[in-house]
């Protein structure tokens, strides 16, 4: 399970960075199917097909589809917790994902900062103090 959270996370890392050109080209012997798919399975939105180079629309549609199948049907608690960021794909094929990937989500931040307490590098900002 672990190698495809780090899969997904370079996906969304990829996509996050591409977004800052004006075009998406398919890296070596990527399909538009499998770019769409992992698209999905990292938890994101449709990237408008004019931003992306030399576009196969059917294909990247299909794969896109399939991964967000593949992807709305996981325990939207687990997603959370694995630090996968979510844009609210699934709202329409699974209406309890957001909620339970928000529980899920919350825990991973505990996680996180327990973490890096335990490494000594855990800095609360202002805003987690109440007055």
């Amino acid at each position: 399970m672990m190698g495809i959270n780090k899969k997904l996370m370079t996906a969304c890392l990829v996509i996050i960075l591409a977004g800052c050109s004006s075009t998406i080209a398919l890296k070596k012997g990527e399909t538009w199917e499998q770019f769409g798919y992992d698209l999905a399975m990292g938890g994101s939105k449709m990237i408008e097909t004019s931003r992306l180079e030399s576009v196969d629309v059917a294909a990247y549609q299909k794969g896109y589809v399939s991964g967000l199948k593949a992807f709305c049907e996981q325990d939207g608690y687990d997603v959370g917790l694995s630090g996968v960021f979510y844009q609210g794909t699934c709202d329409e094929l699974n209406p309890n994902f957001a909620e339970q990937y928000n529980i899920g989500w919350v825990d991973y931040e505990i996680n996180q900062q327990n973490y890096d307490w335990e490494l000594g590098t855990y800095e609360p900002s202002i805003d987690s103090y109440d007055y």
